[in-house]
């Protein structure tokens, strides 16, 4: 009988009152619950290791709460955070969680697995975190005001960062590589819906700059329908290089502001379906592999110094929709590439 109320012990939660510090570098096999607010849960280093269910460290309702220093693996959901505010999250490693090839992403609705999950979470901070290979590293949903930096998501086998219904935040600074995914109708390793960074379902007036995109599905992607495409956002500075598909995928938007970004390799340097009034301007776009960017059915769309090297631009109507009131200014430099508009207004 002790025996058997030591295992409880053991394997229950972890419940979290007040601020604490563990001792350095522990390994538990357990999970973790705040119980409170304004309270800070140190890890100091230590592991918690679950047996592929549940979720590691959870949050609900909670406010003024920071989570550090911790490790998390091999739950369902390392970090689960719903209707908060005020929350800090920083140097902590949530990789190694729910991981695979089969979970439908291609329509873009959040996945209840992976690394971090934020719903309806306002004036939150994520920063210095690590969510490698998992399905996804960190989602954000229906959120609004977070900050979202120098966080390495890479190797999942989804998304590295993703919003959903979440507005006015920003994703600056972070290391986002190799989000890549297998599927039977593309084959291995080839997008089949994977992205860097992801924004869906009205995630407007976000800014997402300086990030690093390296070898992602696409290395940003906003859609995919008139409904859920998100609208107002900044894009601006980041490095975004070898994308299985594109370095941007912008479908739908309306008033996007893409600028000053560097696109290196990649399948299509970007691809702006059906968006209107935005403007892509002193962006560097290189070695694609198809086009710098296609644009079909291009409404209101301004390109303003920009570097086309080594494809073409094409914008055109296609599906009896219509090309029109476009501005390519002359201070666009092109090299062994041209810009084609046949049928356009």
């Amino acid at each position: 009988m002790k025996l058997l109320a030591m295992l409880l012990l053991i394997t229950s939660p972890l419940r979290i009152y007040k601020s604490t510090t563990l001792p350095p570098n522990g390994e538990y096999h357990q999970a973790v619950i705040i119980m409170a607010d304004n309270l800070t849960f140190d890890c100091n280093g230590s592991s918690f290791i679950g047996d592929k269910v549940g979720v590691g460290i959870l949050l609900q309702g909670r406010s003024g709460v920071t989570i550090r220093n911790c490790k998390v693996k091999n739950f369902d959901v390392g970090l689960y955070a719903l209707s908060g505010k005020s929350l800090v999250i920083e140097r902590n490693d949530f990789s190694g969680n729910y991981v695979d090839d089969n979970y439908d992403i291609e329509n873009l609705k959040p996945i209840p697995h992976g690394g971090v999950i934020l719903n309806a979470i306002v004036n939150a901070r994520l920063q210095s975190n690590v969510a490698n290979g998992n399905v996804a590293g960190i989602q954000i949903l229906n959120s609004s005001k977070l900050r979202v930096q120098q966080n390495n998501t890479s190797r999942n086998r989804g998304w590295g960062i993703y919003l959903y219904g979440t507005t006015a935040s920003l994703v600056y600074t972070n290391t986002v590589e190799f989000n890549n995914r297998s599927c039977p109708q593309w084959g291995v390793d080839a997008g089949c819906g994977s992205a860097g960074i992801v924004l869906t379902q009205q995630s407007d007036r976000n800014q997402i700059g300086w990030n690093i995109l390296t070898a992602n599905g696409d290395g940003i992607y906003q859609g995919n329908t008139p409904e859920t495409a998100s609208n107002d956002l900044e894009i601006l500075y980041n490095k975004i290089s070898k994308s299985v598909a594109n370095g941007i995928e912008a479908t739908y938007g309306q008033r996007n502001y893409i600028h000053h970004n560097t696109f290196a390799d990649d399948n299509y340097g970007a691809w702006l379906g059906y968006s209107q009034s935005g403007r892509f301007e002193f962006n560097s776009v290189r070695g694609s592999k198809v086009k710098s960017v296609q644009h079909d059915n291009a409404q209101g769309m301004r390109y303003l110094g920009n570097t086309f090297d080594g494809s073409d631009v094409l914008l055109q109507p296609i599906e009896n929709g219509v090309c029109k009131n476009n501005y390519f200014d002359p201070n666009n430099k092109l090299i062994n590439a041209k810009i084609v508009t046949a049928g356009c207004q």
